[in-house]
């Protein structure tokens, strides 16, 4: 990371502190390239928010696990994109609505791991914890082969600790491209 890229990443941190003291429910609010070193950064930002030190240590478990997941699947799966407007690049953010916490992940994906994501996550929402928590098993035992795009472990497993379906929505950007937005709405006391 150049030292340019430093600076704008520590402003970038400084925004998010700054959303969050004026809006008390936002924990996180970033937008722009992630990397694993950003990936650090924002995890500590998350773990120190106000709202964050405020959940029983279970949700805060289940919030700051999913998180990673999302972050790891934006490094992961992030497609370069021909549009470069800060509209379409790399997103999360978390923020306390009532007794739920919402969390938003976005970024741009290819054309073609799209198409086999998005049956996957109908199938992963389709299923109750029962069938969900066989067929994770099922995937962990399965060898993978090594061209083979994600096996959905992270899917089922942000399903499973926000207790509730995950909303996507997809939309083109190009021929190649489209941006991924993932939706998780984690209830904050899991029965």
């Amino acid at each position: 990371m150049t030292d340019h890229q430093v600076k704008s990443l520590n402003l970038s941190l400084l925004k998010v502190r700054i959303n969050r003291m004026t809006e008390s429910s936002v924990l996180l609010n970033y937008s722009g390239q992630i990397d694993y070193k950003t990936v650090d950064l924002l995890l500590n930002e998350l773990k120190e928010s106000a709202g964050f030190t405020d959940f029983d240590r279970e949700t805060g478990r289940r919030v700051y696990a999913i998180v990673v997941e999302c972050l790891e699947n934006i490094i992961k799966y992030s497609a370069d994109s021909k549009e470069s407007k800060s509209s379409t690049w790399p997103r999360i953010s978390v923020e306390k609505q009532d007794s739920k916490i919402l969390i938003i992940a976005c970024n741009p994906i290819e054309a073609d791991k799209a198409a086999c994501l998005i049956p996957n996550l109908e199938r992963i929402n389709a299923m109750d914890d029962t069938a969900l928590i066989a067929r994770l098993k099922e995937k962990i035992n399965k060898e993978h082969k090594k061209d083979e795009m994600g096996a959905g472990l992270g899917l089922m497993l942000i399903k499973l600790k926000s207790g509730n379906d995950i909303d996507f929505s997809l939309t083109a950007l190009d021929e190649r491209t489209a941006y991924l937005e993932l939706k998780i709405s984690v209830n904050e006391f899991f029965s």
